[in-house]
């Protein structure tokens, strides 16, 4: 007969989220390509500038943190949002919205992973 043992919540928490804090980061690197290739390109800059910027993991919570950089910082929003002189040619939200649907797999393929 085998043996059951609790391990109890807390182990089990943290052995879930181990495994989300390896997933997190590979997803928002899709989402900062996916972005890229979505990015309006004159130069190259602003496509050049997006990049995962921060990925934080704390007991309950792992969030990372896409943003654009360098040069393209100056203008990356007024590309995203547009001006009272130009209009907006989106590339984030669409990207993140693209996204979402894998993002949430990935993440629950990595929680059930961790057991």
């Amino acid at each position: 007969m085998p043996i059951v043992t609790y391990v109890g919540s807390a182990a089990l928490i943290a052995q879930g989220m181990a495994r989300v804090a390896e997933a997190v980061p590979q997803s928002a690197e899709t989402l900062a390509t996916e972005a890229q290739g979505l990015a309006p390109v004159l130069t190259g800059t602003l496509r050049a500038g997006i990049h995962v910027k921060s990925v934080k993991v704390t007991a309950t919570e792992v969030t990372a943190t896409v943003a654009t950089g360098g040069e393209a910082s100056e203008y990356a929003e007024y590309q995203e949002v547009g001006t009272s002189k130009m209009a907006a040619q989106p590339y984030m939200g669409p990207a993140l919205i693209n996204h979402a649907p894998l993002h949430n797999a990935v993440c629950e393929a990595a929680w059930k992973g961790g057991f």
